[in-house]
């Protein structure tokens, strides 16, 4: 993702933190030089601490809203309770956001914006963006959780349940917390898809595009459209 000439990404691993041992990946700015012959220069805004108050390990493109604030999805971390494979407990994952700095010497602070829980059709570990649609609700998916836990059983991730199409609704006042509605839950049955692992493409009348990879007649993954 591209904002006033610098780059902006993700890492699924390393920076300070210690999940899995292997660091919960970070956030970073690439700068690019003032001449034709300079190298561009890397700064990293977060560094992603994992439970209990972080998520950990983004796979997703980044994106950027009104102001330059950052959005993103984590595939661990959060408040949630969701086994990983031989490591216990690391959380369902979350959607964030990273506010840029007042001045160009301040730091960027980021807010967890939800945390997904696996539980009561709730999704979990999202592997994709989300998208930005009309009064600054966000849209994705998970790649896991939902209802249909016996159609999608658990998989390495140690969670079953097909996956699902969230929104986030932001609060009516500065400060409060995000609201998520689950407005799909995929089930692997009757042609319907499983596991969207990427990001929906919103149309001007408000319909959702997005594939699974997973699912459909044959199994083999679908292109869906949720509409409202």
């Amino acid at each position: 993702m591209s904002e006033g000439g610098s780059l902006y990404g993700t890492t699924s691993s390393a920076g300070d933190g210690n999940c899995d041992l292997y660091g919960c990946g970070t956030v970073y700015e690439l700068t690019p030089p003032g001449t034709a012959s300079g190298t561009w220069t890397e700064t990293t805004l977060h560094t992603f601490t994992g439970q209990p108050g972080d998520g950990g390990s983004s796979l997703a493109a980044l994106t950027v809203g009104p102001g330059g604030v950052l959005y993103g999805t984590t595939s661990i971390g959060g408040s949630g309770s969701c086994a990983t494979s031989g490591t216990g407990l690391e959380g369902c994952g979350t959607v964030f956001q990273l506010t840029p700095p007042a001045t160009s010497a301040g730091t960027w602070t980021e807010s967890i914006l939800y945390g997904f829980t696996g539980i009561n059709g709730d999704g979990a570990h999202p592997a994709a963006s989300v998208v930005m649609g009309k009064n600054g609700a966000l849209y994705g998916t998970t790649a896991q959780g939902g209802s249909a836990t016996s159609a999608c059983p658990s998989s390495y991730q140690g969670l079953a349940g097909c996956g699902t199409v969230f929104k986030l609704t932001p609060p009516s006042a500065p400060g409060g917390a995000w609201t998520e509605t689950v407005l799909h839950d995929f089930t692997d049955a009757n042609g319907d898809g499983a596991s969207p692992v990427a990001p929906l493409v919103p149309s001007s009348t408000g319909v959702l595009y997005g594939t699974t990879s997973a699912g459909g007649t044959t199994g083999k993954g679908t292109i869906f459209a949720v509409a409202p």
